[in-house]
């Protein structure tokens, strides 16, 4: 075993985590923006009312909170908004959000992608409770793999993130809050079903097992075998998939010691089947070589978070992460082979305190990220005709940070960090940051933001639905792809409005743009039978995102929230051509309206969407004439009858049945050069309908 191997495995079995939400002397909790939080409520309860009954909590949280105390601008999807849509998993609970977007890879394979501020998901770091989460191998469908019934809570924050969590947040941060095992049903079950015949499960439990322990398991499965082509394009418009996936939680919490640990375990399995069916085409009397795609997924993650407070001064604490994550995916698209196994250490290592008093508290320590990727591709198009070819990757980061943060000065907070790592393979990465929030009044508040990140390219994995054609991949270069650097820099103005009968709306107005020292290239326009990856070296590559929100409570029981954004995102290309970045959609409205009646017994939820167009890549290089999608709608509707223990919910997505036409262009013949299924810029299935039911066991642990 290598001694990289060898430090990292004797760090995992030797340490114990902390969580990034620290429990003080003096009782009070801090989260990762620096916020008091009541040592008692829970992440997903809205700003004012941690206080109220339970009941009353529910009945007042809105689906989407913009805080007004954080320092970063961030959305964050509530509980109540996880259920405006079906969500049975992370990628369908994006629909109502402002800030990122979804769309699918490719017409294929199923998976999706996140936007944020106008670039792919890959550029935000996404985090769970805290621990880096979804990278490497996991980037791709990772999104499938976090069912929204075990969620509290999503807080999307835009900019530069805390230098505490790591260098590879470029756009932002997505942090994950799963439902805890002191503060849950002691069971939940959410079951769900579509006209598709898509059936899903999640099962919730937690039980208190000794004075200070408690435990809880999650349970996650799904079963969508029966092929759809509603197109007639001969592929199926869905994968046929089967899925399970398990997370037993731990939590230790002594009060009196000042001591919590949390140890979670998760396993996943997944299987797809995607393209040409036999089955379904042997009904057609297809006989021609079928185009057939096949995904499967492995994961195990071990991870434990244990703080606890030292000496006595009020929010001085010492804590450390630990997580270990084994990931396998395996796939084939036609000709195409893609088999990958990645190995995963995450150590952070921190200490909490203040200089004179708490208006100067500071967060320092030590970190530790450890990637081995062991993947392999290989093309037998007989045009291609790529060998196996072994990418393989070691990466190890030991690093420091330092983080200090000044409330002293009357109506401002400003956090400053710088952190040091050593990359084992790009050498030393400096990474400064900064953030500022100005409450000019009750009624105004200033944001600004600014700070370095970086990422390393798993340039494959990453674009995993560019298989899903007959594209030549150019791995010429592949070797010396150097890591992403950028720096993010903008501002955001809230306002606090008030309207009628002592209500108030928030509307908030913020800009961010994104420069790439260097960036990865995936140029696809060059040739439109090849994809090519390179350097970026120096040349424009940049994203300006605009965008407006506002929320208000109209009248009781009826929410409202709208918001608009637009993008503007370059890339230059290695002859020079600098153009609009293609398949990314120029703007966005959203539209969402919510009704609720007396104790939420009803809930009536309409979410309208109207897209961009989109430039869709070039078919005869760098200089033909550019074109467009077309600008287009979907709509979602939802109806709730809620209970003390019961809920019934029925639906339908996309309700206006709009599709892309054509989403695999030259499907006819899939084993000719110009058959792509990668070029996808809207909705491939149609309208959904489906229905559900929540099921509630016991009272809160």
């Amino acid at each position: 075993m290598k001694p990289y191997k060898i430090i990292c495995v004797a760090l995992l079995v030797c340490s114990t985590a902390i969580a990034q939400t620290h429990r003080h002397a003096d009782g009070t909790i801090h989260n990762e923006n620096h916020e008091e939080v009541a040592a008692d409520s829970t992440d997903t309860v809205s700003e004012n009312a941690v206080d109220l009954q339970e009941t009353t909590v529910v009945g007042r949280q809105s689906g989407t909170v913009m805080s007004n105390i954080s320092l970063l601008k961030t959305e964050t999807i509530t509980t109540t908004g996880l259920q405006k849509l079906a969500c049975c998993n992370l990628s369908e609970t994006f629909e109502n959000s402002a800030s990122a977007t979804i769309s699918f890879t490719d017409a294929v394979s199923g998976a999706k992608q996140i936007q944020l501020l106008g670039l792919s998901g890959i550029y935000s770091q996404t985090m769970a409770e805290n621990i880096p989460t979804m990278r490497g191998l996991a980037s791709t469908y990772g999104l499938s793999y976090t069912p929204a019934p075990w969620l509290e809570s999503i807080q999307i924050s835009k900019g530069a993130a805390s230098v505490v969590n790591g260098y590879e947040s470029v756009t932002g941060n997505m942090n994950l809050e799963f439902k805890k095992p002191n503060n849950t049903e002691p069971l939940f079950i959410n079951l769900y079903g579509d006209l598709d015949q898509r059936y899903e499960a999640n099962v919730t439990g937690a039980t208190k097992v000794a004075k200070n322990l408690w435990t809880g398991l999650m349970l996650s499965g799904m079963y969508n075998e029966k092929p759809h082509d509603n197109n007639g394009d001969t592929f199926l418009d869905m994968p046929k998939t089967k899925y399970i996936n398990a997370y037993n939680r731990w939590l230790y919490e002594n009060e009196d010691k000042g001591i919590e640990s949390r140890t979670g375990i998760k396993f996943l399995y997944e299987d797809r089947i995607a393209g040409q069916d036999e089955e379904h085409h042997k009904k057609q009397n297809i006989t021609d070589e079928l185009y057939k795609t096949f995904i499967d997924n492995k994961g195990l993650t071990v991870e434990n978070k244990t703080g606890f407070v030292v000496g006595e001064r009020p929010g001085q604490s010492i804590g450390i992460i630990n997580s270990f994550t084994h990931y396998e995916q395996n796939s084939a698209f036609g000709y195409k082979t893609f088999n990958g196994k990645q190995d995963s250490y995450y150590l952070n290592a921190l200490f909490s305190s203040y200089f004179s008093n708490t208006d100067h508290r500071y967060t320092t320590g030590l970190s530790l990220m450890y990637d081995n990727f062991d993947t392999e591709f290989k093309d037998e198009i007989p045009f291609n005709q790529t060998p196996l070819t072994p990418i393989n990757r070691e990466e190890v980061v030991p690093g420091a940070f330092f983080e200090y943060t000044e409330t002293s000065i009357n109506k401002l907070t400003a956090v400053v960090g710088i952190r040091a790592d050593y990359n084992s393979r790009f050498g030393w990465l400096i990474t400064p940051r900064l953030s500022a929030k100005y409450d000019l009044n009750e009624y105004v508040i200033f944001r600004a933001s600014a700070g370095r990140g970086y990422r390393s390219p798993n340039v494959l994995a990453e674009n995993i639905g560019l298989m899903a054609s007959s594209r030549n991949f150019d791995l010429s270069n592949i070797n010396d792809l150097d890591i992403e650097k950028a720096w993010n820099f903008g501002g955001n103005i809230a306002f606090n409005i008030p309207i009628w009968s002592g209500r108030k709306a928030k509307l908030s107005l913020d800009y961010y743009h994104t420069s790439f020292d260097n960036r990865i290239v995936i140029d696809t326009e060059r040739n439109r039978n090849a994809v090519f990856f390179y350097n970026s070296d120096g040349s424009k590559n940049y994203a300006n995102a605009w965008q407006a929100d506002l929320s208000a409570t109209l009248f009781d029981g009826f929410d409202l929230f709208a918001a608009f954004r637009y993008n503007n995102n370059r890339v230059t290309y290695a002859d020079g051509t600098e153009t609009d970045q293609p398949l990314i959609s120029n703007y966005r409205g959203l539209v969402n309206l919510s009704y609720a009646t007396n104790l939420r017994r009803w809930v009536f939820d309409v979410t309208a969407q109207f897209n961009g167009k989109t430039r869709l890549p070039a078919q005869n290089g760098y200089g033909s004439e550019k074109q467009y999608s077309p600008a287009f709608p979907v709509m979602f509707a939802q109806v709730t009858r809620n209970s003390k223990r019961f809920d019934v919910y029925a639906g339908a997505e996309n309700f206006l049945n709009y599709k892309q036409k054509e989403p695999i262009l030259n499907w006819e013949q899939p084993f000719s050069q110009d058959f792509d299924a990668s070029q996808v810029w809207g909705p491939i299935t149609g309208i959904r309908i489906y229905a559900g039911i929540r099921l509630r066991i016991g009272k809160l642990n």
